[in-house]
């Protein structure tokens, strides 16, 4: 048997492994999504919860105030990449927790859930 023949088999067989785990992957993802967005609310929680998690807080109005999560999610534009580019940057304002890019991901989910009012805060 040729090397290419031999190539072309064991791709023809590992077609249907293939498809179904993008099947599987698939049904996983909005499970994972879920468990992003508990972590995330845990996370903002412990972390972030005294400075933008006050009721009737709202969006930044000046230079001495703080966004509410709430707000940083209604604000136009705002992209789930948008919010881990921000907590990348450490902005000097913020503590600098020093976040895993799962608990950016994490926390970024979490915020963007409050976009619908779906997720208390």
């Amino acid at each position: 048997m040729s090397n290419r023949t031999h190539n072309y088999s064991i791709r023809r067989a590992l077609a249907p492994v293939s498809l179904g785990c993008v099947l599987l992957l698939t049904l996983i993802a909005p499970s994972n999504a879920a468990d992003n967005n508990d972590n995330g609310k845990l996370l903002a929680e412990r972390l972030c919860a005294v400075c933008h998690m006050n009721a009737g807080q709202g969006d930044k109005t000046g230079p001495g105030t703080v966004p509410a999560f709430a707000a940083v999610a209604k604000r136009q534009g705002q992209t789930l990449q948008g919010i881990i580019d921000w907590l990348k940057s450490v902005p000097p304002m913020m503590p600098n927790h020093h976040l895993t890019q799962d608990e950016m991901q994490s926390l970024a989910f979490f915020i963007l859930s409050l976009r619908d009012g779906s997720t208390s805060n």
